[in-house]
């Protein structure tokens, strides 16, 4: 306890330049170093943290620049650069955190003249002196076994790392520290430039392995999060990055052979002086480190698969599943076999970047491996037997399941394939073990189910017919399988889709109600005749019509809303019918809201059109319309009102062409 009471008042004594330090009170803390530079060195923290180190962790090189010219001894000054924290990080390496370029260098070369100068007076003392008491700063590492190299690139400081580059003389130690490399870690964190840099510089560590075997390009394959940027995708993105691309110095992306170009030496100070100007807003700053980010992914995307031949090993076995319809007298083997081993979810480092990025849905690497290797399609799981189709299949990737369907041979030779438990691709595509509705983009069960039926729908179209009545080794067709795995997903469609039909129904009700009696209750009342009394007013057409419109449309929507719930609810109902009742119903409810909408305003105008200042005020009303309608726009609820509509008006176009067949049909 007393060692810690000591301790205590030690760091008690030291709270004044922690608190100026740590709120930036940069004038306090330089004047009482300036008193007192003997504790310069020392701990202001419980982490054993010099002022050196704090200030250095902040990157204010000027601070850094006033405390060190304060120690005037070099053996002092030698200590300061490699006195370590608690966990063992140099000043060096709170700079390499910081990136912090001026304030690197002025270490770097303040390190490298104390150390040539005190390695000199002890060689003249001695005659030979420590190597290792004269090792480097740069060559230090942490606790961790990091050096002020590696926690550079680590936090993705591009520019410092060239530059510590440049300082070291032996690479090796940098590059790689318990079986991590330092484009593996670059990688982790998402700075691609810094990898891009590293990848162009050593091409070789695009084969270095972590310790659990997973390669650069093997780990880029799980990070689906990061392809997931609109570069390139609009022509506001692509302007924005036409102007502000060469203002970035960060990378080189002009091909050396365009650096003498007359034409982009003369755009460069146009482009160079708009890309500042854009960079001044934060939005506009967002996009650009996005966009850059972006570019430097695709391009180590590109690098990492040109030197990716993991789809090259195609191990033969003896186990090749054949084509086999079960007779009535087998039993189908039980799921619950113990001696079948179950496909596990989880990624291997056996796993090639092709299956694993096909897997996570990373077209941009499918797409990039198929375009540099285009035999890289015939691979497989040599464990499952499995193939690209597989892979793309049971983890609902449709835009990878497009990009190989493409090519009619390869999809023949692809569909063929049955794996090692039986499965063909339709089967894949009955299985839920590897469902996310995070692949789906719908909403509601219904939806859900109907999208899974359209898989299995489309899979279907590139099977040979007969492969629809083979059985895996569980003894069932895709069909039975696909209604086996499947049944809670029914239930809860049928249920969704009663929920919603009743709830919809009564608002229908309702509104056909209120429609219903407006259309005997004209504004202005009747004449002794019966006729209405602002019967010739325009305003009263558009009453009248808007009233009608809304209440066919309201009894319309009534009526599928009711069919739905007569429906018998099976598989089959819900692959076309019942959505297609429910997006109509949806789109005649919306309308009969809107019409109605339309009557009252029409009822209130032809109420007060004789009052200049309530009709003033009324267009006032009207001119701002336009903005809750724009509000209106972003919710669900338009969405899928907009989305129905154009499911509807796609299914009559193909109502229209099936009632008109071809001649000679």
């Amino acid at each position: 306890m007393d060692e810690v009471e000591r301790a205590g008042k030690a760091r008690k004594h030291t709270q004044g330049p922690y608190q100026w330090a740590m709120y930036e009170n940069w004038e306090r803390l330089k004047q009482h170093y300036r008193d007192n530079p003997r504790e310069l060195l020392d701990p202001l923290t419980t982490n054993n943290d010099t002022a050196l180190n704090l200030v250095a962790f902040t990157g204010r090189k000027d601070v850094l620049e006033f405390l060190i010219s304060l120690i005037k001894e070099a053996p002092q000054l030698h200590r300061a650069l490699r006195i370590k924290n608690g966990q063992g990080n140099t000043t060096l390496h709170e700079v390499a955190e910081s990136g912090n370029l001026d304030a690197a260098i002025l270490l770097v070369r303040l390190d490298n003249r104390v150390t040539a100068e005190l390695a000199r007076l002890d060689l003249d003392r001695n005659g030979a002196h420590d190597e290792a008491c004269y090792r480097p700063a740069l060559e230090i590492q942490n606790q961790m076994g990091e050096t002020p190299l590696y926690r550079a690139a680590a936090f993705g400081h591009t520019k410092l790392v060239k530059y510590l580059v440049s300082q070291v003389e032996d690479i090796e130690p940098h590059l790689q520290i318990h079986k991590l490399s330092i484009l593996y870690i670059a990688v982790i964190g998402h700075h691609f430039e810094t990898a891009l840099w590293l990848q162009k510089k050593y091409p070789f560590l695009a084969e270095r392995k972590k310790s659990n075997g997973f390669t650069s390009l093997q780990l880029l394959a799980q990070m689906p999060s990061a392809f997931q940027g609109n570069l390139g995708k609009s022509l506001w993105n692509r302007l924005i990055y036409k102007c502000i691309s060469n203002g970035d110095d960060t990378i080189d992306w002009v091909p050396p052979n365009q650096n003498d170009d007359l034409e982009s030496k003369i755009n460069q100070p146009w482009q160079s002086s708009c890309s500042k100007k854009i960079k001044r807003w934060p939005r506009m700053r967002m996009k650009s480190e996005e966009m850059q980010k972006q570019k430097a992914l695709l391009e180590l995307t590109h690098l990492l698969v040109e030197k990716d031949y993991s789809w090259v090993e195609n191990k033969k076995t003896n186990d090749v599943p054949i084509f086999t319809v079960p007779s009535q007298e087998e039993n189908p083997i039980s799921g619950d076999d113990d001696g079948e081993e179950e496909e596990t979810k989880s990624i291997h480092h056996n796993d090639t970047p092709l299956f694993i990025a096909t897997s996570t849905g990373i077209s941009q690497i499918v797409k990039k491996m198929l375009e540099l290797h285009p035999q890289s399609v015939e691979a497989h799981d040599v464990d499952n037997q499995q193939n690209i189709f597989h892979m793309a299949i049971k983890h609902r990737r449709l835009e990878i399941f497009k990009l190989v369907k493409k090519s009619k041979s390869v999809t023949s030779r692809m569909a063929m394939k049955i794996d090692r438990d039986g499965n063909t691709l339709l089967h894949q595509a009955a299985y839920m073990e590897y469902y996310s509705t995070s692949t789906q983009r719908v909403g509601g069960p219904a939806l859900q189910l109907q999208e899974e039926l359209r898989w299995m729908v489309r899979v279907q179209k590139i099977m040979p017919r007969h492969y629809t009545m083979h059985h895996n080794r569980k003894g069932m067709t895709a069909e039975q399988l696909f209604n086996s795995e499947h049944t809670e997903l029914l239930q809860s469609a049928q249920e969704w889709m009663k929920g919603t039909a009743q709830s919809c129904s009564t608002v229908a009700a309702l509104v056909a109600t209120v429609v219903y009696a407006a259309a005997y209750t004209a504004p202005g009342g009747y004449d002794s005749n019966g006729l209405p009394l602002l019967r010739n007013s325009a305003f009263f057409v558009t009453f009248a019509i808007t009233d009608t419109v809304s209440l066919i449309s309201s009894l319309a929507s009534l009526v599928t809303f009711l069919s739905i719930l007569t429906s018998p609810f099976e598989y089959q109902d819900f692959y076309r019918s019942l959505p297609f009742r429910l997006h109509l119903g949806f789109t005649l409810l919306f309308f009969s809201l809107v019409t109605t909408m339309l009557t009252f305003t029409a009822t209130i105008v032809l109420l007060i059109h004789l009052r200049k200042k309530w009709t003033t005020s009324l267009i006032y009303v009207v001119a701002f319309l336009p903005v809750p309608m724009l509000g209106l726009m972003q919710l669900p609820l338009y969405k899928g009102f907009s989305q129905g509509l154009k499911y509807i008006l796609k299914k009559i176009r193909k109502i229209k062409f099936s009632i008109c067949p071809a001649r000679g049909s």
